[in-house]
């Protein structure tokens, strides 16, 4: 809880989350309709995400009234996710959008990254399929068959820029941003932008005044800093119409 510029626990809302030295997730962000929603990691036991009883590999919705008296468990609002890392709704038809890393090499061939547009009580296939083959599972509405990472997603939805409307994701391996354009649950265009410009780019969110505030991701285990200023928070303004 903040108490000016003070930050203080309040309470533990969650436990019984696996924790893993990777796919640990832990994406916190609140929906239009004012619950919380969790994105967690396989931990790197892939078979947790297809496991009801696991809050892993998931995402999950928690409401006010489940911690009024005794707690419940979160509703698994989404299954079948590897290490889903961007959560974010788009505009208009407040869908649940998310992002998600394909296999690694370990757990299968690397690539296949996604992006998807999350149906309540949807189940995304890993680590049972990949890819656009998504056969009797939820269809990835973008796929990236060679690894890109992608983090963080924000849509934009302030002001009358270029991009209004438009979901902007952060990529750690690919070392971008990429600029998304739905026509309803449809991807028609991908543009990737600042490509290898910045490193790794870890979270996008939109700021109060339109603009994208974008972090870098370079000194973790995984990067190498491209500046003395790193790690950095980068803003982007989207081009006017």
């Amino acid at each position: 809880r903040m108490s000016g510029n003070r930050l203080t626990k309040d309470g533990t809302p969650l436990r019984g989350i696996a924790a893993g030295a990777i796919h640990d997730s832990g994406r916190l962000r609140f929906g239009p309709d004012k619950a919380l929603y969790v994105a967690t990691g396989d931990a790197g036991r892939r078979q947790l995400a297809q496991d009801r009883g696991s809050l892993n590999g998931k995402i999950l919705r928690l409401t006010r009234s489940q911690y009024r008296g005794r707690t419940s468990r979160p509703e698994r609002y989404a299954i079948g996710l590897r290490n889903p890392q961007g959560l974010t709704w788009q505009p208009g038809s407040d869908r649940l959008v998310a992002t998600d890393h394909g296999a690694s090499g370990f757990d299968g061939p690397s690539g296949d990254d996604e992006v998807n547009v999350i149906r309540r009580g949807g189940n995304y296939g890993w680590p049972l399929v990949r890819g656009r083959n998504h056969g009797r599972f939820d269809a990835p509405a973008q796929v990236y068959p060679r690894t890109i990472a992608p983090s963080g997603a924000t849509f934009v939805t302030r002001g009358a820029s270029a991009w209004t409307g438009d979901l902007v994701l952060a990529a750690l391996k690919g070392r971008a941003l990429h600029r998304l354009r739905f026509d309803g649950t449809r991807v028609v265009r991908d543009q990737t932008l600042f490509a290898g410009r910045y490193g790794r780019l870890r979270a996008v969110v939109e700021a109060p005044n339109g603009s994208l505030w974008v972090t870098t991701s370079n000194r973790d285990s995984y990067g190498s800093p491209v500046s003395g200023a790193d790690d950095r928070i980068l803003q982007v303004l989207p081009p006017r119409r």
